[in-house]
């Protein structure tokens, strides 16, 4: 199990990594946690498969699959030239375009107001803010780029290989505490309230399902991805996927795969299997 890192998610894979250790040991299965603190050659100690549960870069961005694929160690999640993509927002959201999926508008300087700023790299929502004037956008672009506020249903929707078969677990939709769904309202035990399967029409959850499905194909994606999105009348618009996504107590795979019917330990045997499939 190797979790930790040097981004500023290091708690969230922490976390994220001893829910997984306690499943492991759970199905009686011989594990070791590394907390890993960002130097390659503590690496070169893993030999045997090992279960990837790193946030941000560079556990996240393709460094360390690659690291591993030069040495054939086996490891769960997508390969390196996935994360490499879903690691950057602005590439991800490229793909979108490319396969005619919806997601909102961005550019390097904001058009109109309100906005949301978000930090190119890096997840769990860690730099993003809502601006709503000009006077509070404050500091530089370079970092991060604009996109334009969708105000709907925050909905995210988690893709596990079960069987070697990528399945949608059931929709979830998130009614965060503040204003969106931000650091604390992830990772809070009362941060957020999860409706799970979100309250979506036959058409909706058929439409959102199968343009998921067609993003995590694309970009080649193993194991497990989640994808976050926006609801507005009817439409939803695609924002981010995640390509390691949080397995903490609080996380949204875990609560969708629960609505499905699989317990943490379910899901990490999936994920081993996947791993071994590779």
């Amino acid at each position: 199990m190797l979790c930790g890192g040097t981004s500023p998610e290091r708690d969230v894979s922490i976390s994220s990594g001893k829910n997984v250790l306690k499943a492991l040991k759970n199905l009686g299965m011989n594990s070791e946690i590394m907390i890993w603190n960002g130097d390659f050659k503590e690496l070169d100690a893993i030999n045997s498969m090992c279960f990837i549960m790193l946030h941000g870069s560079p556990g996240e961005d393709g460094s360390v699959q690659r690291f591993f694929e030069e040495r054939n160690v086996p490891y769960t999640g997508s390969d390196s030239k996935s994360c490499e993509i879903t690691i950057d927002k602005i590439k991800t959201k490229e793909y979108f375009q490319k396969l005619k999926i919806k997601t909102p508008k961005w550019s390097s300087d904001p058009s109109s107001f309100p906005c949301v700023f978000k930090p190119r790299f890096g997840g769990s929502s860690i730099g993003v803010r809502i601006i709503f004037s000009e006077t509070e956008i404050g500091r530089s672009s370079e970092d991060g780029f604009y996109e334009d506020y969708i105000d709907g249903r925050e909905i995210t929707v988690s893709i596990l290989d079960i069987d070697g078969i990528p399945t949608v677990l059931p929709i979830l939709e998130i009614i965060p505490k503040g204003k969106f769904y931000d650091y604390e309202s992830k990772y809070s035990p009362d941060g957020s309230k999860l409706i799970t399967p979100a309250p979506l029409n036959f058409w909706e959850r058929s439409e959102i399902e199968k343009a998921a499905l067609k993003v995590y194909k694309e970009i080649n994606c193993r194991g497990f991805a989640r994808i976050d999105g926006i609801i507005l009348n009817g439409e939803f618009y695609f924002l981010e996927v995640n390509a390691i996504p949080g397995m903490t107590p609080t996380s949204d795979l875990p609560a969708s795969a629960r609505a499905f019917g699989l317990e943490m330990e379910d899901v990490v045997i999936e994920l081993l299997y996947s791993a071994m499939r590779r």
